[in-house]
């Protein structure tokens, strides 16, 4: 940071950006692209987090090159996905956390007693939370989990769409959610993914996890806030604008 002050840029850059001498570029790029604020996103999402701060001419392709050629990327990330489908969309809601969206990813390694995240978006603003579980929650845990991680910060929402586990499924659950007046959605069984905003959200949970505790896989609890920062301060394809700035309306 110290070379990007001390050196002048060209006078025809961007305002409120610092000209990147090509000296420290290798370096820019490493800190947007590897960094624990980043997590390795694709190229598209490590050009928004350097427009940010930085500018120098070449910076697009330049960017293209370094995330085609991480080797982190390369051995962690697939770029095979299966298709969901003709879906009928979910409609959009008028509001922050009013519709929540809940899925589990499942089958980890265990890290300090974990084995299961539970996956929580708000369908307007994408925003996420990943919470790490030591198992599959029953119908009782998964309602106190939502209170304690979700309705004491963001409110009571309206409605819940879910997968049909035995916990969504419970009239525990059921009489739960009527308590807190919110519907009780759930996916079709032949068609899973009309939860999409969870999965797409897990796929790129798991994808970024898999970058950072390559090494150790054991690791991933304490990895996991960090891909949780990054997944909600990057911007997302559907809103053109990250989850933070879309609820909070302002970037971190």
């Amino acid at each position: 940071m110290a070379a990007l002050r001390t050196q002048p840029g060209p006078d025809n850059g961007p305002p409120g950006r610092l000209f990147v001498p090509e000296s420290v570029r290798s370096a820019v790029l490493q800190w947007s692209h590897a960094s624990k604020i980043a997590c390795h996103p694709g190229v598209a999402r490590t050009m928004a987090l350097l427009r940010r701060r930085f500018w120098w001419p070449a910076m697009g392709e330049d960017t293209r090159r370094f995330v085609a050629a991480c080797p982190v990327c390369a051995q962690n990330k697939s770029t095979n996905r299966a298709s969901s489908g003709f879906l009928h969309p979910l409609p959009i809601p008028r509001r922050p956390w009013s519709h929540l969206a809940l899925d589990f990813v499942t089958g980890l390694p265990s890290s300090v007693g974990n084995t299961v995240i539970l996956t929580i978006v708000d369908r307007f603003s994408k925003f996420a939370h990943f919470v790490p579980l030591s198992k599959l929650p029953s119908a009782t845990e998964m309602s106190e989990i939502l209170v304690r991680e979700v309705f004491r910060v963001h409110g009571l929402p309206c409605d819940i769409v879910s997968d049909r586990g035995p916990q969504f499924t419970s009239p525990v659950w059921k009489s739960f959610c009527l308590a807190i007046g919110a519907t009780v959605s759930l996916t079709s069984g032949f068609h899973p993914q009309s939860n999409g905003q969870a999965e797409r959200a897990n796929q790129k949970m798991e994808s970024t996890l898999r970058c950072l505790v390559s090494s150790d896989p054991t690791s991933w609890s304490s990895q996991l806030p960090w891909v949780e920062y990054a997944h909600n301060t990057l911007p997302s394809s559907a809103t053109g604008m990250s989850p933070f700035q879309c609820l909070y309306g302002y970037q971190p």
